[in-house]
Parts: C-alpha cells; sequence; structure tokens
C-alpha cells in the first residue's frame, strides 16, 4: 500500500461532495418542509373548521325556519281543528280579497265535514320546503279512514310566516323520466304520481295493443301540470301529448295517487287512442257500428282501470269467446256495420248461434229509435222494426206518429226465448224515465236478416 499525501485526500472529499448532497443539508432541508406542510394542513385545518362552522350554523338557521313554517302549519290545522277562526284567519294573507275569502270558505267546510264525515286533522306535516322567503307545506288530513295530503304555500313576512295563494312556480325542479313505451316529464312534487303512472300505464298499452292486434307498438308522452283548472286531455299544442293534472293541486290521495276517477279519465283517452289507431273509419251515427265501437272502447277501460263501465256485450264477447274476439270486431267494423259482425267476431255464422249480454246494446236500439223519432228520420226508424210482423208495424206506426215523448230506455234484463215458429227471440225488460214519471216495459226483439229487430 502507496503512501497518501494530502492535497490526495483533499481532492478526494471534494469529489465526494460534487457527486452528492451534503446529509445534512438534505436532514436540514426535510424538516423545513416538514414544518411547512404541516403549516399548510393546519390552515387548511382551521379554514376547514370555519367553514364547517359556517354551513352548521346555515343549516341551523334553515332548520329552525322549517321548523318555524312547521309550527305555523300545525298552528294552522289545530284552528281548523278547534273552530278557531281569529287564529285561522291571522294566519292567511293576500292581496285578493277573493283568495281570503275563500279561505273562509274552506274554514266554514271543515267545520262541516267535521260534522258530516269522520275527519281526523292530525296536522301532521308530511313534507315542508322553504326557498328563501317561500314556503310549501303537505299536511295531512283523514276523511271517513282514507288519508289524503293538501299542498299549502306560505310567505315568510316581517311577522312571519303566513298562508298564500298558491304559486305552482314552487314546484320543485323539473323531471322526466322513459320506459320502452313511456316518456313523463314532471315536477318534484308529482314524484309519486309519476312512479304511479309509470307503472301503469305502459301495461295499459301492452294490454290493448295485445287484445286489438295494433299493426306497430303505440308509445305515449305525458305531462304532469300543476294545474288545478285541467282535466286530463290532449295538449291543444301537441296531440300526441296526453297532459295530467297534478293531484297535489287539491286534497291528493296518499293511499291511491293515481286516484280512480282520474284512472278511469285517463283510461278513456288512451282507450280511445288505441281503437282509433286500429279502426280509422268514421261510424255512421245511428249505425250499430258507432256503438259497437264505443262499447269496445268503454270495454278497454274496464280492462285497464278495473272499474265498471257497462260495457256488457263486448264484456260477455271476451269472457266467451276470448279476448282475441274484440279485436277482431274491431276489424270488422265498417261504418256502416250492424251488430251481425259479433257473430263473425266469435266465430259463428249468425247472432242465433252466440250467446252475449244484449243489455247495453239493446238500449242503444232504443235510444237510436228516439232519436229518430225527434229528426222524422221514418226510414231509419222503420229499419229497425222487424215490418213482415203486422202488429209490431202497426205499433212502430202508432210510436212515431206520437213523436218525440223525451223519454230515455235503459234495458235492465234480458231473456232468450223462441217464438210460435222457432225463431229465436229476445224478451227484454226496460226502465221507461220520463217527465211523467218512471215506468217498466217489456220490449221483444226478433232476429231478423241477422241481427235483433223490435217486434213488440
Amino acid at each position: 500500500m502507496g503512501i497518501r499525501l494530502d492535497w490526495e485526500i483533499e481532492n478526494e472529499r471534494a469529489q465526494t461532495r460534487t457527486m452528492g448532497e451534503d446529509p445534512d443539508a438534505r436532514r436540514r432541508r426535510a424538516r423545513r418542509l416538514r414544518r411547512l406542510i404541516i403549516v399548510i394542513l393546519a390552515l387548511v385545518a382551521i379554514g376547514g373548521g370555519i367553514v364547517a362552522v359556517v354551513m352548521w350554523r346555515l343549516r341551523e338557521v334553515d332548520n329552525q325556519i322549517r321548523q318555524s313554517l312547521i309550527s305555523t302549519v300545525e298552528n294552522e290545522v289545530a284552528a281548523l281543528r278547534i273552530g278557531d277562526r281569529p287564529t285561522y284567519t291571522n294566519i292567511q294573507r293576500s292581496d285578493s280579497a277573493l283568495w281570503l275569502q275563500m279561505q273562509q270558505d274552506a274554514f266554514d267546510a271543515y267545520q262541516q265535514l267535521k260534522i258530516d264525515a269522520n275527519l281526523v286533522l292530525s296536522g301532521r306535516v308530511i313534507d315542508a320546503v322553504v326557498d328563501s322567503a317561500r314556503g310549501r307545506a303537505q299536511v295531512e288530513e283523514i276523511v271517513d279512514g282514507v288519508p289524503y295530503a293538501r299542498t299549502w304555500f306560505y310567505f315568510r313576512y316581517d311577522d312571519g310566516w303566513r298562508h298564500v295563494p298558491p304559486d305552482y312556480t314552487f314546484w320543485g325542479e323539473a323531471r322526466s323520466a322513459t320506459t320502452d313505451l313511456l316518456s313523463i316529464a314532471y315536477f318534484a312534487v308529482d314524484e309519486p304520481m309519476a312512479d304511479a303512472l309509470i307503472s301503469t300505464l305502459p301495461d295499459w298499452l301492452k294490454i290493448g295493443c295485445g287484445i286489438l292486434a295494433c299493426a306497430t307498438p303505440v308509445s305515449l308522452e305525458v305531462e304532469i301540470v300543476p294545474d288545478d283548472t285541467l282535466a286530463p286531455g290532449w295538449s291543444s299544442l301537441d296531440g300526441n301529448r296526453l297532459v295530467i293534472p297534478s293531484p297535489f293541486t287539491g286534497a291528493a290521495r296518499l293511499d291511491s295517487i293515481f286516484a280512480p276517477g282520474t284512472q278511469l279519465q285517463v283510461a278513456s283517452l288512451i282507450a280511445e287512442r288505441l281503437v282509433g289507431a286500429v279502426q280509422t273509419s268514421v261510424p255512421l251515427p245511428n249505425a250499430d257500428a258507432a256503438y259497437l265501437r264505443q262499447a269496445v272502447t268503454s270495454w278497454l277501460v274496464k280492462r285497464f282501470s278495473g272499474q265498471e263501465t257497462n260495457a256488457f256485450v263486448i264484456d260477455s264477447l271476451a269472457q266467451t269467446y276470448g279476448e282475441a274476439a274484440v279485436g277482431r270486431l274491431l276489424a270488422a267494423l265498417t261504418p256502416d256495420a250492424s251488430m251481425g259482425v259479433l257473430a263473425s267476431a266469435a266465430g259463428a255464422a249468425s247472432l242465433s248461434e252466440i250467446t252475449l249480454d244484449w243489455r247495453d246494446l239493446l238500449t242503444w236500439r232504443l235510444t237510436v229509435e228516439t232519436r229518430l223519432i225527434a229528426e222524422r228520420n221514418d226510414a231509419g226508424f222503420l229499419a229497425l222494426y222487424d215490418t213482415s210482423d203486422p202488429l209490431a208495424q202497426e205499433r212502430a206506426f202508432a210510436r212515431y206518429a206520437a213523436g218525440d215523448m223525451g223519454e230515455t230506455w235503459v234495458v235492465t234484463g234480458v231473456v232468450r226465448e223462441l217464438d210460435a215458429n222457432g225463431v229465436p227471440l229476445l224478451r227484454a225488460t226496460a226502465l221507461v224515465r220520463s217527465l211523467a214519471g218512471d215506468r217498466t216495459e217489456e220490449v221483444l226483439f226478433r232476429l231478423v236478416d241477422g241481427v235483433w229487430k223490435r217486434a213488440s
């Protein structure tokens, strides 16, 4: 091993310093960086804490404002419950004298309802929403065991919340939902109604098109509108869009938000649309086709909603010969078709071979008879009768000569028989209503030329 000189050792140390950072300096810099990070984190934590405190305080204030709204609603319901008109009146506020009077009428109606029905004003606030000085609350009331929700609007004045007229611009954010056959637009308040429609209407469309054998699936656009002046109907701006008023503009049934009355209206509109998509011809007003088309529509309404529509002939056709027979009937209807088309729909050669409930169709025939008398349409009138029977013809002439008696006929029962010659008869019992009072009459219909014609 050789001897190393001092200048060689110093030169080696210098090379070492140039090859890497001094460990002490690196440690000092790391300590400074850690201190900086700790300071930053502390500042962030302090700032976050301040923001959290502010947010908590804002939430507390919002909760206090919301709770004061709930307390106002509860006080208003309590005033209705005990009949305290001054307290109730003090909570109402508006520049509209008409609205204020309507609120007084509502107070009186509640007092009467407490007498006439089993009314429970629980005061339970189902929902309460605050937007600055505006408030909206849904409060429960129970009538004869059925729960309802009332939606009331409020404004926060200097002296507190006051009940004000409806503000339908404060109905929540706009929303939409789409299925394969249904698109629906609505606001947040109507979410329960939208859910009910989504779970119901696509099934109606599928059922209807399945029975009527639609050439293409029928889809539907629906809009739920917060407007208490509307009834369900097709939009005047877009005939393909069905407009349905929000149930929450009035007393909304909580146990059936898609209420039976609204179901019946909506089912009628959809049934008419489906029938029109399959059968585009317009029936003659006095032809059986006019009634049969309407009867198919009414039967579909019952099929959708489960509510009776008195379409007895179509109901019995579907039950006895299958629902496909309804589709065959509709497809076979011509503008002047007679009731004889029912036989082919049932797969029979003649009406004598099929068994149906004829009550509503015979009621139609008697109604047309009355209308033709009023119109002085003797040819059409006589076409309803078995003119081969002299007695029936004589009675027909007498009725026609007597003119319109202002009577309405409703067939309440039908018995099938055979006459002395073995020709099928229908013996119908009819309720006749007139200004002179109600009476019951028996009317015979004989199968002539493939249809039931009046024979008495």
